[in-house]
């Protein structure tokens, strides 16, 4: 059994932390093994951090008794409160090896992640002005961090204090996303690789210094298909309710992203365009307030598309047009 399930009946406690965001509340995690461990943080504020304390207390623990955390990627809602909880009580951290520059706080990876981007909104169509502020929210400016990952974890890897658990890597939401899954006890740990009722958030990420940038939906639909038929019991969420029937929620998600993909060709049915006009076309009234996203959105898509022979693109003067191909 897991952990301390060998001696004691299954215990993973979820803890719903506010957000203030769309996608609602994230939910970090206890798992009680050989090691109290905490499964991401929550967000950066007040209103986070006196939950998670208020939670703890609830179940007679305290900060200081969490023995170690693991996060399923660096993203704000759950890797926030990391700084805070180590500075209390400095136990390990675990994640995957491509969150390193982002709980280290990397510097030249910062810069380089600016430069990343600043082409990227480039080659999507985006005007300089608007990709200038557009990069300016996406990578505010680094203050010192004193966090350290002891250990990076990878596919197959077990689990430190957690007998049984495996992870399972789950790249497409972001380029560091892991699962945890325990054959045992039947249950998974899924951060934000599928969330009952919403559609794949799917990021792009800056590639390591250098390297071409990786194609986040490609990997998202083929790590859910390795997830597709695991058994499983209970699916635990970074954000919503437990799902309990995995491969509908599976399923689910394939279909989302096929009719997305049938969308981008319908536009390109009737004109070429950049990435840009796409996403203006597609999300008339959405598109200014949220365009960082449909940039990962829309670019994702187009690689799938172009990955299948189904697209073409062509650069022109800094910019992919694209075309749909017969």
């Amino acid at each position: 059994m897991c952990g301390l399930f060998s001696k004691m009946a299954q215990k993973i406690d979820s803890i719903a932390l506010t957000t203030n965001w769309p996608v609602g509340p994230v939910n970090v995690y206890l798992i009680y093994g050989e090691k109290l461990t905490l499964i991401d943080t929550g967000l950066k504020n007040d209103q986070s951090w006196k939950e998670l304390n208020e939670a703890l207390h609830e179940r007679g623990l305290d900060i200081r008794d969490i023995e170690q955390i693991i996060l399923t990627h660096h993203h704000s809602d759950h890797a926030g409160l990391l700084e805070r909880i180590i500075e209390k009580n400095p136990v390990p951290i675990y994640a995957h090896e491509n969150a390193r520059p982002y709980i280290e706080r990397d510097v030249a990876f910062n810069q380089w992640s600016k430069e990343f981007f600043r082409e990227l909104f480039t080659e999507f169509g985006v005007s300089d002005r608007l990709a200038q502020r557009l990069n300016h929210h996406k990578k505010k400016k680094l203050t010192e961090s004193s966090l350290v990952l002891e250990k990076e974890l990878k596919e197959g890897d077990g689990v430190p204090g957690l007998s049984s658990w495996k992870v399972i890597e789950t790249k497409g939401h972001s380029q560091d996303h892991i699962s945890l899954y325990c054959s045992d006890s039947r249950v998974l740990i899924c951060g934000d690789h599928i969330i009952k009722g919403t559609p794949a958030g799917i990021f792009l990420d800056a590639p390591p210094l250098g390297e071409e940038r990786a194609k986040p939906l490609i990997q998202y639909i083929d790590n859910l298909k390795k997830c597709l038929h695991l058994p499983v019991d209970q699916t635990f969420s970074g954000h919503g309710p437990t799902i309990t029937n995995l491969d509908d929620a599976i399923h689910e998600q394939l279909e989302r992203i096929e009719n997305r993909a049938s969308r981008v060709k319908n536009i390109l049915k009737k004109h070429s365009g950049t990435g840009f006009e796409i996403t203006q076309e597609m999300y008339p009234k959405r598109f200014q307030q949220s365009l960082g996203l449909f940039v990962s959105e829309i670019t994702s898509v187009l690689d799938l598309l172009q990955q299948r022979n189904e697209v073409g693109a062509i650069k022109k003067r800094g910019k992919y047009i694209y075309h749909l191909l017969n």
